[in-house]
């Protein structure tokens, strides 16, 4: 089915189009926004971008009510920690945030105007009136968080003549409305390593690539990109599980929950300075490692691609410290020792870490905690017992401060 079948006016120019679409909005009051005009699915869309003051005004959410029945609904049940979620970013990005295109559904043909051709695809201005409302099929939450946000902007702010981008789809059945909903769900979560490497907006994240490019035995030996490391990969470690070991060395505790990291973040490494320090002494650390500790003082010597990379292979296969829980276990007794503020004292305190620690995998020490059978733990209670073992084998004793170590300063928690 051409356009020219949907239901669209047809004029012998693109000027002509839009003059007439001008004089149908001086006629009804209504308003012309420039669009494409295409089909997807044998149906009818267009795309353009309305500003977040029309879109408040004209686009209706139907959310079903929890325990309810959905299928009577055109939204799902609203997730309000999602709204607020969103809004609080928009609140502390205002000058530096995307949010992405939204979907919407009407469900008659609006009155749109398009030159006159057999076009798949074209140009064209849809005329929308007061009384033209939209319902969301896909961006729910990005829409209310909008409009949260509207309820709470100082009187100089012109957030909401910003702008997102649309797509409109013309569907009058409530049941191919909720399948949309559905089929734009099909997406795939981001592997935690790639959120890691590109949401450089957190602390956290900021120092992290910092401290991998800073690093000689991290520097070109850690994925980045995938969800987990494979049996055979010459990288040394997941950008991830290197972020687990910075979360121990700045909360103690790798396993605390995304949602409490942008408050705890600010609160240990919040300015550029505290991030430097953190970032120097963190790199300090792991110079000592890599010249004393095997087997990252071998590794560190290899080529990070080719045939005596693949040399990586194998020493994960007999030291902990080449695996996601060794790197927990380091950076639970490195946050004891970074108390100190003694420099010398750290150095040498990390090359006994690096020396007198036996990190092969059949190990005593690691027997009946992380290791259990062929089997390597990645539960927090085990990690725990071992890094306690590690404290005990260094002479040092673990003391949970009150309040969290400042970088940057010239405090620092006994």
């Amino acid at each position: 089915m051409s356009l020219a079948e949907m239901g669209l006016t047809q004029h012998d120019s693109l000027t002509a189009a839009q003059a007439a679409a001008s004089e149908a909005a001086s006629a009804s009051g209504g308003r012309v926004f420039t669009c494409v005009v295409f089909q997807q699915g044998g149906r009818l869309m267009l795309t353009t971008a309305f500003s977040y003051a029309f879109l408040v005004k004209h686009v209706v959410s139907e959310p079903a009510a929890k325990g309810g029945n959905p299928r009577m609904a055109t939204n799902r049940p609203v997730d309000t920690g999602h709204v607020r979620t969103i809004a609080k970013y928009l609140t502390e990005n205002e000058g530096d945030y995307i949010l992405p295109p939204v979907t919407l559904n009407v469900r008659a043909v609006p009155a749109i105007h398009i030159p006159r051709g057999n076009f798949a695809m074209t140009a064209g201005f849809v005329v929308i009136g007061d009384e033209t409302h939209f319902s969301i099929t896909d961006g729910q939450h990005r829409l209310l968080a909008i409009s949260k946000r509207s309820d709470n902007l100082p009187d100089d702010s012109t957030f909401m003549s910003d702008s997102i981008s649309v797509v409109i789809v013309v569907e009058p059945d409530l049941a191919r409305i909720h399948q949309d909903f559905a089929d734009a769900a099909q997406t795939k979560q981001i592997p935690a390593s790639l959120l890691a490497a590109f949401n450089t907006r957190e602390p956290l994240n900021r120092v992290l690539t910092k401290i991998v490019d800073g690093s000689r035995f991290f520097r070109g030996r850690i994925d980045e990109t995938s969800k987990s490391l494979s049996k055979n990969s010459p990288s040394a470690f997941l950008l991830n599980q290197v972020r687990g070991l910075v979360k121990e060395l700045l909360f103690h505790d790798y396993a605390l929950s995304e949602a409490s990291i942008p408050a705890r973040s600010m609160q240990v490494i919040g300015t550029n300075e505290a991030q430097d320090a953190f970032v120097e002494r963190t790199l300090a650390m792991l110079t000592t490692l890599t010249e004393h500790m095997p087997p990252w003082n071998a590794i560190a010597e290899l080529p990070t691609s080719g045939g005596p990379a693949n040399q990586v292979v194998d020493f994960r296969k007999h030291y902990i410290n080449m695996t996601a829980t060794g790197l927990v276990i380091i950076g639970h007794v490195a946050y004891e020792i970074e108390k100190n503020p003694d420099t010398a004292w750290r150095q040498a305190r990390y090359i006994d870490l690096a020396t007198k620690i036996d990190w092969r995998r059949d190990a005593e020490m690691w027997q009946g905690n992380i290791i259990t059978g062929d089997k390597i733990t990645t539960t927090r209670g085990p990690g725990r017992v071992a890094a306690k073992l590690v404290m005990e084998a260094l002479g040092l004793k673990p003391h949970e401060p009150t309040i969290p170590i400042q970088f940057g300063t010239d405090v620092q928690v006994p």
